[in-house]
């Protein structure tokens, strides 16, 4: 029985060292490569690999069981397990805000409507009047706003909190919805991770907005986009990195 462990471990160690891409895939710790029973003192176990880095070790406590996780979290952010749930939810939250944004930045522009950042400039005027395609809001003088806005998000939020359980404060169903699309639990994971891949994508592209609108302030990204594939060698990120008086 010696033998035949000891035979086992070994093309184990073998097998890691020429597949090490098939065992990166390993997504629970402590799977053992020996059988029980076979007098093994000290069994060797998969390593756990990250998998948004090729040979990064995996965080024991980003296991793969989350939707959406790849052993992310390189500044260690996650280690205290109430901070883990707290940052998942936050994230969550946010993916689905950025969701939002994205489109609502950019139907508008494409409408013909104006861009995001002009549309806040009535703000800025004393007695300015809010609008929403073109089109004059009720009631929509800022303080006005405001004050909806507060008791509206302080509404939900508290709802929120009052929910214990971490998955329905993330997933709460019902009238969130309407089409039962959490009534197949595996449609439903295959439909959570999809929807953190989306909300990931709307943060980043949200952020190169903010990039784009400082660069040049008071461009939405589609004009930014028809400038740059005007004269895409001139009119790239090098025209805002590269100062001009390098340039030829």
């Amino acid at each position: 029985m010696a033998t035949i462990s000891n035979s086992l471990l070994s093309c184990s160690r073998i097998a890691a060292t020429a597949f090490p891409s098939s065992l990166s895939k390993a997504r629970f710790a402590g799977t053992t490569l020996a059988p029980s029973g076979l007098g093994v003192s000290s069994p060797s176990k998969f390593a756990l690999f990250a998998e948004w880095m090729p040979g990064q070790p995996r965080p024991s406590y980003l296991d793969g069981s989350a939707p959406g996780d790849f052993g992310f979290d390189p500044l260690g952010l996650g280690e205290v397990p109430e901070n883990l749930e707290r940052f998942k939810e936050s994230e969550l939250i946010h993916c689905r805000w950025a969701m939002l944004a994205v489109p609502g930045i950019l139907v508008p522009e494409a409408l013909g409507l104006g861009n995001w950042v002009k549309a806040q400039e009535w703000a800025a005027i004393p007695g300015g009047q809010a609008t929403y395609l073109g089109n004059p809001v009720p009631w929509g003088n800022l303080p006005t706003i405001l004050a909806i806005e507060f008791l509206a998000i302080a509404f939900v939020e508290q709802q929120r909190n009052m929910e214990k359980d971490p998955q329905k404060r993330k997933y709460p169903g019902g009238a969130f919805d309407p089409l039962g699309y959490s009534k197949d639990p595996k449609k439903f994971e295959e439909l959570k991770v999809k929807e953190i891949k989306n909300g990931r994508l709307a943060l980043l592209a949200f952020v190169g907005f903010v990039v784009q609108q400082s660069a040049y302030p008071g461009t939405g990204p589609l004009e930014n986009l028809a400038t740059h594939l005007a004269d895409p060698w001139h009119k790239n990120i090098g025209d805002v990195l590269i100062p001009t008086s390098l340039l030829p």
